[in-house]
């Protein structure tokens, strides 16, 4: 099995351990005269346009007060719908708008709001179906999405559903979904991935972006360093479970984490040729989840803690989800350099056999800790919740391919320390003291978080092997023992220093 996977190893932080066809194409940072910095990823896409519709990606410095002339170049002529949540509108909207009537465009606005005074703004069923019947209401308009993953992930579904293009125009570079064919969506509780189309482009302002607050430079930060484990993740999937895995988006990641090696320690700086750098990762990052079919490549268990905390929170929501996924990342990169410490030769089959609950038994633990979430949670935990003979077979594959996969993970993953080094740099959170958790909510997303998705990761082959208590324990022991002597983090740059 993956016997292509005999190759080297390239040094970065994400280093793949399968040889590329091509070499992998290089993005360029630029500073041009009367634009300002600029980031050219036409070299990296260009190898990609025959594969799926490449969306225009421009990221420029100063981008928003030349977007209607820019959009005349794509949908000249067209009335604009301009969605946004109102924050989003305060920063960007009426120059967004006045850029657009200036052409001559007319324009609508949709503002997202929460459901209830006090509330954040939730992308959910609501949202969408509220879009969706503005866009109803306007059949010629073109959508434009003012935001980050809320408004994006709205847009994108809305759009999908009345099979309308739809252009992002991102206000923070803080998640990976700008470019992703998939949309996060909070549905009957339950944050669910639901399969969506591309924006036909995404146009950054890198000044707006890096105006952003600077929690959401982190979050972007957090969300793009997962991508070891989370590749791990999908490569763990295809071993045992032999789930899909390909191997055509790869350079596409390869070239993400090179833009990402030269970011952490400058990012607090908000220079623009960092946060391009990030931004562009970001961008790469989401079409690679286009190009291979899955949101795999970019989404495994550091993910499903996250999701989990974003569905079990209160009224006041959740941190940004780059910020848990950062977090959880330690937790999930943690797990691998335990499993990785130990040899699968020793695990005992017959006893894992009889520690094995059933799915009655599973179904009432999870009926109690989900409570009302349960009735959309037990499908997914279902799902994956084997029998005798499929933990068998599982845990026998793993024995018997041990030495192959873990000779594949360990080149692709990062040690932790190097993570959280990272994240440390940055100013980021590293530790879910920092998301506002504690230690017991952070066991309950280590525990839980498995079970809100039906994609087999880190966290489930823990939990076969008898070790997911263990390894939390573990893992919270050790995040306190780092909360007692924390180190001065650098301080970000006020939002104003762009340059």
């Amino acid at each position: 099995m993956l016997a292509a996977q005999q190759g080297h190893s390239s040094g970065h932080p994400f280093s793949l351990l399968i040889p590329l066809d091509t070499a992998v194409p290089q993005s360029r940072i630029l500073h041009r005269p009367g634009v300002g910095w600029t980031v050219n990823l036409e070299p990296v896409l260009a190898a990609y346009s025959h594969r799926l519709p490449i969306p225009q990606l421009v990221l420029e410095e100063g981008l928003l007060a030349r977007l209607g002339p820019h959009l005349d170049t794509l949908f000249p002529a067209m009335p604009c719908l301009l969605a946004a949540d109102p924050t989003t509108w305060s920063v960007a909207g009426p120059t967004v708008e006045a850029s657009l009537r200036a052409c001559g465009r007319s324009v609508q606005r949709h503002i997202l709001r929460p459901s209830r005074p006090g509330a954040t703004v939730q992308a959910d069923d609501d949202q969408v179906e509220a879009l969706r019947q503005t866009l109803e209401q306007f059949p010629h308009a073109l959508l434009l999405a003012l935001g980050s993953g809320t408004v994006n992930d709205v847009a994108k579904l809305a759009s999908f559903k009345m099979e309308r293009p739809y252009i992002t125009i991102p206000t923070a570079p803080s998640m990976n979904g700008y470019t992703s064919p998939i949309a996060a969506i909070r549905s009957q509780g339950l944050k669910t991935t639901q399969p969506c189309h591309l924006p036909r482009a995404c146009l950054v302002d890198l000044q707006l972006v890096a105006q952003a607050p600077y929690r959401m430079l982190a979050a972007g930060l957090g969300d793009s360093l997962s991508k070891p484990v989370s590749h791990a993740d999908w490569l763990l999937s295809h071993y045992l479970l032999e789930t899909s895995y390909n191997t055509v988006a790869l350079p596409l990641m390869e070239e993400s984490a090179r833009l990402l090696q030269d970011v952490p320690g400058p990012l607090p700086t908000r220079s623009l040729r960092t946060v391009g750098a990030l931004m562009a990762a970001l961008c790469l990052s989401g079409l690679g989840m286009a190009l291979a079919g899955s949101s795999a490549p970019a989404s495994g268990g550091e993910h499903l803690i996250s999701h989990y905390l974003d569905m079990t929170a209160g009224p006041q929501g959740a941190d940004l989800h780059g910020c848990q996924v950062g977090v959880a990342t330690l937790v999930t990169a943690s797990f691998y350099q335990y499993l990785l410490g130990d040899t699968a030769a020793a695990i005992d089959i017959e006893a894992r056999l009889g520690a094995l609950s059933t799915w009655s038994e599973r179904t009432g633990q999870i009926k109690r800790h989900f409570g009302p979430l349960a009735t959309a949670v037990l499908p997914q935990a279902r799902a994956l919740h084997p029998t005798a003979a499929l933990l068998r077979q599982r845990l026998h594959r793993l024995q018997h391919s041990w030495p192959e996969l873990a000779a594949s993970l360990a080149a692709n993953l990062r040690p932790p320390a190097a993570i959280a080094a990272d994240l440390h740099r940055a100013g980021a959170p590293s530790r879910f003291a920092e998301l506002g958790l504690s230690p017991h909510r952070a066991r309950h997303a280590i525990l839980y978080g498995k079970d809100i998705r039906d994609r087999y990761t880190i966290l489930h082959l823990a939990a076969e092997l008898g070790q997911l208590d263990a390894w939390t324990n573990r893992i919270l022991a050790d995040e306190l023992h780092a909360g007692e002597a924390p180190e001065k983090q650098p301080k970000p740059g006020p939002p104003g220093q762009t340059t």
